[in-house]
């Protein structure tokens, strides 16, 4: 036999508004907890991406800067060598550039919750204009 359900709380009494503010603060933690799996697969993702070119691109260079410095005649090994030093170094400070404006730009984590509660306290606390 099903068991009685107890009727919806009348609107406007302490039960109703304590349950909206229990609804309410559940939903906004699941978006949280939503949130931050999200941001956690991307790093894993982009880590794992970027370690795995990392590795790629440091063989392959090792391996084209050993061709080169066979192919060169002994007396420019040394002026070729200096010449790809600064090469690399130049282009390794670029890469760390970019990689700082990138994360200047980057939305900080969780954003969108922390805009849909204070939106929340705004109506809550009567400052939301309709």
């Amino acid at each position: 036999m099903p068991e009685p359900t107890s009727p919806p709380p009348r609107p406007g009494t302490l039960r109703s508004l304590v349950g909206g503010f229990v609804a309410l603060t559940l939903t906004r933690a699941e978006l949280f907890g939503l949130e931050a799996l999200e941001q956690k697969e991307q790093l894993l993702r982009n880590t794992l991406i970027g370690m795995t070119a990392l590795v790629c691109l440091l063989i392959g260079l090792m391996a084209a800067l050993l061709f080169v410095v066979l192919l060169t005649p002994p007396a420019w090994r040394v002026t070729l060598l200096g010449l790809l030093t600064a090469l690399f170094a130049a282009l390794g400070l670029g890469a760390l550039r970019q990689l700082q404006r990138r994360l200047r730009r980057q939305s900080a984590p969780f954003a969108t919750s922390l805009a849909e509660v204070r939106k929340d306290w705004e109506t809550l606390s009567g400052r939301d204009k309709p």
